[in-house]
């Protein structure tokens, strides 16, 4: 009957708009909560079908609540940093566990107010704990199961997906990888003029060391030499050109405590053992270093050294292979000069102090295991060296700077012409060549130490005394030596032969050249080795599994943006270089595309997490759950996780939150139309009542 069906469509009527009344009163409650949406009432119409064209059956009204989610709101600054919003499409992921597991779902939220709890898990108010990729410290994704070594950024599993955890981010220190110098050297210094820039570097533990860089004017104009002692605590430091050649290598020895008796170092294949009594006697391969009338560690220490260059004649007063440091009595600092040693691998100075110990049993150096100073490339030599295992032939000639000096069996040893006697030894026939080129070639001074003879590794009991080498040293320009024919003459450690016929060039190429304008022309040295750091930090030693080298900026050729050289004092300009000690946790950035950076309090930073985005097809058919997050349905689709600020996702905006997308003045309105068109359903459900009170009177 259609009084009834008025009835009834009022009664709908009353629903619909109760139901909106409810989303309105929902709306106006959430007007301040974050990343809320706006649920909008729409109305269908009821329809009854009609079977009488005469005669109207009502319908009535259904309400259909929708949530807006795909609606963007207004983004809010805040003071905290961890306060996250999107600035676009897209969904954070969160879940309801810290530690998530099979039974824990994965949700969806705009809601960012997070915060750190009592954990470090960054959770929102309602609750919920974001979650993110995991990230190596380049920033790269890494899956967050350990036992995975290939991340999906697509599959929602905790075999991928980790709550953010801030206070598992430990402390960070990083090694040094760079080191620029900036000064002026002075073009007016003369040859052997040395100037330093003093500067610190950080080991892979973040501890800071100290070293100097020493640049030393040469004889050549416009070139400096550039060399560095190792740090203390360190064994060996080299310095490298762009090739990984090296330029120069020093090691060193320091004693922390005097040498008990009988306690030994090897240096180069020969046992020095430490004697307290001054009565034990050297053999070929074990030499006595006679410490019964020393009372310090200084003094025992100077007593070694002397015994090496007594002992071994690769070590002298001259080539200062083998010298007490400057800067500390007991340290011993070894220099190799292009000698190295027959038959070591790798070449050059070799030194074993494991057995130095103190009276008490404990290290009486610092540097315990074994180490070697690397044989320096024959470019960067001060002199070349060349051993005769026999006398020439006769006849053989040498050129030597431009003058030819003629070996002769015949002829009388001693006068200065330019033939040479072969008659005896090889030794008496090195000293008539060193006479006879000091004689002839004014670039050798008479008795001068830069030309000399020596005698190459004799480890015999007593050393010998016949000398079998001669060194020639690099002068102001570059000169060749070129023997008719070479045979058995060779480099003091046989790593190379002399070609007959063939001109050697004695030259070497100096760390810094300036042209004439003082800007710089090349750089020969590049990079920093440095070994065995008693602290326990790893080598820095281009080793994969150790820290690169220091990498030695002098500044760019033919710019004057670092080294120059012009006209005045000396002047250090910058020393930058990075790396860092040991810094605790201070704080996170998180950038545009969702990657978040831990800040550390020595100014280090390092990646942590990246933030995924969910983006789906249609977000307005996502599930609505309670703590203002939806969750996936057939009507939305399966998520897509994408990295932000990249195609469809949003960018991540940190120190910000996302305000409702409630207009209050709007929902007011619709309360006021509500509130009437319920008024008005009302009306009918009454007058309806009063027409079905006038029909039943009817029948009375």
């Amino acid at each position: 009957m259609s009084l009834f069906g008025a009835l009834s469509s009022g009664v709908s009527g009353l629903t619909a708009q109760s139901s909106a009344m409810g989303a309105i009163s929902d709306n106006i409650t959430n007007v301040s909560t974050v990343g809320y949406k706006n649920t909008q009432v729409d109305f269908q119409t009821l329809v009854t079908t009609q079977t009488s064209s005469t005669v109207y059956s009502a319908g009535g009204v259904q309400s259909r609540p929708r949530q807006d989610t795909g609606v963007q709101g207004l983004l809010q600054s805040s003071t905290s940093q961890t306060d996250l919003a999107i600035s676009g499409r897209g969904f954070f992921v969160v879940n309801e566990a810290n530690v998530p597991t099979i039974n824990n779902e994965f949700l969806y939220s705009r809601a960012g107010s997070f915060f750190q709890d009592d954990e470090g898990f960054l959770r929102n108010t309602a609750g919920f704990y974001l979650q993110g990729w995991p990230t190596n410290a380049s920033g790269t994704v890494v899956p967050n199961n350990k036992s995975l070594s290939i991340p999906n950024q697509n599959v929602i599993s905790t075999d991928y997906l980790a709550s953010v955890n801030l206070n598992r981010v430990g402390g960070t220190a990083s090694a040094t990888t760079q080191l620029s110098i900036g000064a002026n050297l002075p073009s007016n210094d003369t040859a052997n003029t040395t100037r330093k820039t003093d500067v610190q570097f950080f080991d892979t533990l973040g501890n800071a060391n100290t070293m100097s860089i020493v640049y030393t004017k040469t004889n050549r104009d416009n070139q400096w030499d550039v060399n560095a002692n190792p740090p203390p605590g360190t064994s060996v430091l080299t310095l490298e050109d762009s090739s990984g050649n090296a330029y120069s290598s020093i090691g060193q020895l320091e004693f922390t405590g005097r040498p008990a008796n009988d306690t030994q170092v090897i240096v180069n294949g020969i046992t020095y053992q430490i004697d307290s009594t001054g009565v034990a006697a050297d053999t070929a391969t074990v030499k006595q270093v006679d410490t019964s009338s020393t009372t310090t560690t200084a003094q025992d220490v100077a007593a070694l050294v002397a015994k090496i260059i007594e002992a071994d004649t690769d070590f002298d007063t001259t080539n200062n292979r083998v010298k007490v440091s400057s800067g500390s009595s007991t340290t011993i600092l070894f220099t190799e000069d292009g000698t190295g040693l027959p038959g070591s691998s790798p070449a050059g100075i070799s030194i074993d102090p494991s057995g130095l110990l103190t009276s008490t049993g404990a290290r009486a150096s610092t540097q315990e295991t074994s180490f070697t100073v690397r044989k320096i490339n024959s470019a960067y030599r001060d002199y070349q060296q060349f051993t005769f295992s026999a006398l020439p032939a006769n006849g053989v000639t040498a050129a030597i700077n431009g003058i030819t000096y003629t070996f002769q069996t015949t002829e009388a040893a001693g006068d200065n012409d330019t033939t040479i006697s072969t008659a005896t030894t090889v030794a008496a026939m090195l000293a008539d060549l060193e006479a006879a080129i000091e004689a002839n070639d004014p670039d050798f001074a008479v008795g001068g130490t830069s030309l000399r003879t020596r005698i190459n590794d004799s480890q015999a009991e007593p050393p010998s005394t016949l000398a079998d080498t001669l060194v020639l040293p690099v002068l102001s320009t570059s000169y060749t030596v070129t023997f008719s024919a070479t045979a058995g003459i060779t480099e003091p450690d046989t790593t190379a032969s002399y070609t007959g016929g063939t001109a050697f060039t004695i030259d070497k190429s100096n760390a810094i050249v300036f042209d004439s304008d003082g800007i710089p022309s090349a750089f020969n040295v590049a990079e920093i080795e440095i070994l065995d750091f008693a602290n326990g930090a790893a080598n820095m030693d281009d080793d994969p599994s150790n820290s690169p080298q220091i990498t030695l900026d002098f500044g760019t050729v033919t710019e004057a943006n670092g080294m120059t050289q012009f006209g005045a004092e000396f002047t250090p300009v910058f020393i930058t270089q990075n790396g860092s000690q040991f810094g605790t946790f201070a704080g996170v950035t998180v950038s545009t595309d969702g990657l978040v950076t831990a800040l550390f309090d020595n100014g280090e930073t390092r990646p942590v997490f990246k933030l995924p985005i969910a983006t789906f097809v249609n977000v307005n058919a996502m599930g609505s759950r309670s703590g203002n997050t939806w969750n996936a349905t057939q009507g939305s689709g399966d998520p897509t996780l994408r990295v932000a600020d990249n195609g469809p996702a949003g960018q991540v905006i940190q120190a910000s939150l996302e305000s409702s997308t409630v207009d209050i003045g709007t929902e007011f309105t619709k309360m006021i139309v509500v509130q009437r068109a319920f008024s008005a359903a009302s009306k009918i459900i009454s007058t309806a009542d009063q027409m079905l009170e006038e029909l039943l009177r009817t029948k009375r």
